[in-house]
């Protein structure tokens, strides 16, 4: 490619009109991906603002840093939805002219705020670790992040928003305009802003998923800590492959200038990637803030209380006026079959129940369930206790093992 090639001349010098189609020029492909992932953002990052907000009311620059980069990817995001109607995932030289500003009007503000919403992220997360180190090297370290990444933004977004002077000069290729950058009609130097940006995004990426990396080893770190670091590395590590992606991209068609200049075509992977990457990072700058209230409120709707009975045998404290000894409360099988029991039928017939007492008349019960051990003591818990017997009852259930259930009531000398 010569030195002064320019993107006019890279057209149609190569005839790829043939070439498969990729999944991703797809219009349904680019909107599902794009569409979906900007939904859980939006999620992610609303829940954390009302955490910070209206929960812990603890607001700072992390928070506003963050609303400001779900503008951004907001206009990115639709814009970047809309952009198939205007010819992204065709081929240029099939585009109708009157398409083609359009075009370049959409791209404009997708890559334009692409630009921002990556710089707005990383700027969140760093003000948030500010939070977690009050003091010492890794809070130098913080601060000096972010004057390299808002020094690097503010360049780069700046070269985003004006590339052209005037902007106009960026979609109308006939208008006489100053270009640079971004804008710029020359092929290698429109090649290497895209490079230079992306190369420097990933480092940068790379160091601020890093940074909180020392607080797992630090002694004194909690486990459930240790497990949010863990999520936080795996979520930086999936920002960064997305990275290391469209830097592969836009390095195999050099910006989308080779084997012919063709962005409508070779552009799509690079841009829903350059998506997914942003969406992905403010996930993991949110869910730290909102999970502890988010788990908290599972943990409501999800535990289960469990509650065990056991029995076991007990013996009378009453003496019998009949032998003058104790009197076991758990009848032997002698006992049971020299012994009648009054059968009452359930109510459904497949049910007895057994008694040893004889069924009591209604003002004998009533009387009786009044001085039943239990309300007495909440009546008068000072009470003078007396001797206890036991009533026992068994249900026999058909198809059922034989169960027992006792009751131990106390009587009043």
């Amino acid at each position: 490619m010569a030195a002064e090639e320019t993107l006019e001349d890279r057209i149609g010098i190569y005839d790829n009109l043939n070439d498969p189609t990729p999944s991703w020029n797809r219009p349904g492909a680019i909107a599902t991906a794009t569409a979906s992932m900007l939904l859980i953002s939006s999620i992610c990052v609303l829940y954390r603002l009302y955490i910070r907000i209206y929960v812990v009311r603890a607001k700072g620059w992390d928070d506003l840093f963050v609303f400001l980069y779900m503008i951004s990817g907001l206009i990115g995001g639709v814009s970047l939805c809309i952009a198939p109607q205007y010819g992204l995932g065709q081929h240029f030289v099939k585009l109708e002219l009157s398409d083609i500003p359009s075009y370049f009007k959409v791209f404009y503000v997708t890559n334009a705020s692409y630009t921002m919403s990556t710089t707005l992220i990383k700027l969140s997360l760093l003000f948030q670790y500010l939070r977690v180190f009050p003091d010492g090297i890794m809070r130098k370290v913080c601060i000096a992040m972010i004057s390299i990444v808002g020094l690097w933004g503010t360049a780069y977004s700046f070269m985003g928003w004006f590339p052209c002077f005037p902007v106009s000069g960026y979609w109308n290729m006939t208008e006489k305009a100053t270009c640079y950058a971004f804008g710029s009609r020359n092929a290698n130097e429109f090649f290497v802003t895209y490079v230079s940006h992306t190369t420097v995004n990933t480092i940068l990426d790379m160091i601020v998923f890093a940074i909180p990396v020392p607080l797992y080893f630090q002694k004194g770190t909690v486990r459930r800590t240790k497990i949010g670091l863990v999520g936080l590395v795996i979520m930086g590590a999936t920002v960064n492959a997305f990275t290391i992606w469209r830097l592969a991209t836009i390095v195999e068609h050099r910006a989308t200038t080779s084997p012919t200049f063709d962005p409508t075509w070779y552009s799509p992977i690079s841009i829903v990637l350059g998506a997914l990457e942003v969406n992905v990072a403010s996930i993991a700058a949110s869910v730290p803030i909102f999970w502890p209230r988010l788990k908290a409120r599972l943990d409501e709707i999800f535990v289960t209380r469990e509650v065990t009975i056991t029995t076991r045998n007990r013996r009378s404290n009453r003496f019998s006026e009949e032998v003058g000894a104790r009197i076991e409360l758990h009848r032997t099988a002698s006992e049971d079959a020299g012994n009648r029991w009054n059968r009452c039928p359930s109510r459904a017939g497949s049910e007895s129940s057994q008694s040893r007492l004889a069924e009591p008349k209604a003002a004998e019960k009533k009387s009786n369930h009044y001085k039943d051990d239990y309300i007495l003591d909440q009546v008068d818990p000072l009470r003078k206790k007396a001797g206890a017997f036991i009533v026992e009852s068994e249900i026999v259930s058909e198809g059922l093992r034989r169960q027992k259930s006792k009751r131990l009531s106390r009587n009043r000398d």
